[in-house]
């Protein structure tokens, strides 16, 4: 394909079920995001010829989704920068439709986390599947506490405080008020979060992001294809 200078639009987003979906793999969750972004954007799936996707739990997230799902793209990719990997796979989505190398993008993402974790061992250390986590994994690290020491440096260099770090969490909840599907809904407090028990110091338990089941799916195209679809393209 030829290099695209137009815009590039959103034509599709949905999710899967989510909370706790015991009774759906990783793959089942995919694939119902997928189906039901299909559905809003109007697009079929043989139209989709770049993937997006990033996993802790597959090895080769694209490859082994795309088998899966039955997607052969043209171009993929599994960059892994955790949660904020899907803002990138959305501007790597842009770049690869502009230098012509596919034309509909699917990023996806899904995950089992809360109804696996009944079924794994201890409560979130990682396999030493990399050189520095052998310096990590032997004393206990957990993700939190990852994130405890990222915080605890920026209080150091910055001057945060607690009651600024839990502003995020009551502005969140205040954000999960609005969706009728969210976990959890009831207001809190920055003094509930600063109440809330420690979980790695400086992170409290209201600091900490909740653990659910479920999926999504955004699907990315030209702006010209984009006028023959079903929704006003972003």
């Amino acid at each position: 394909m030829p290099s695209y200078n137009g815009r590039i639009a959103i034509v599709g987003v949905a999710e899967s079920d989510y909370g706790r979906v015991p009774n759906m793999t990783e793959m089942q969750l995919h694939a119902q995001a997928l189906q039901r972004g299909l559905d809003d954007s109007g697009l079929r799936k043989g139209d989709i010829d770049g993937v997006f996707c990033s996993s802790h739990t597959l090895g080769m997230p694209t490859v082994m989704l795309c088998e899966y799902l039955q997607i052969f793209p043209r171009y993929s990719d599994s960059t892994s920068i955790g949660g904020s990997s899907f803002e990138a796979h959305l501007n790597h989505a842009v770049g690869a439709i502009r230098m012509g190398k596919c034309e509909v993008a699917l990023i996806s993402y899904a995950s089992t986390q809360l109804s696996s974790r009944g079924r794994m061992l201890g409560t979130g250390g990682r396999p030493a599947t990399i050189p520095e986590a052998t310096y990590e994994s032997p004393y206990g690290n957990t993700l939190v506490g990852a994130y405890a020491m990222a915080a605890r440096r920026h209080m150091y260099q910055y001057g945060t405080t607690s009651e600024q770090l839990a502003e995020i969490a009551v502005v969140t909840r205040r954000h999960a008020g609005l969706n009728p599907l969210a976990m959890y809904r009831e207001p809190i407090t920055v003094q509930d979060v600063l109440n809330s028990r420690m979980i790695a110091d400086p992170l409290h338990l209201l600091d900490c992001c909740v653990v659910s089941d479920g999926g999504g799916a955004v699907l990315v195209t030209t702006e010209e294809r984009a006028r023959d679809l079903k929704q006003v393209p972003i």
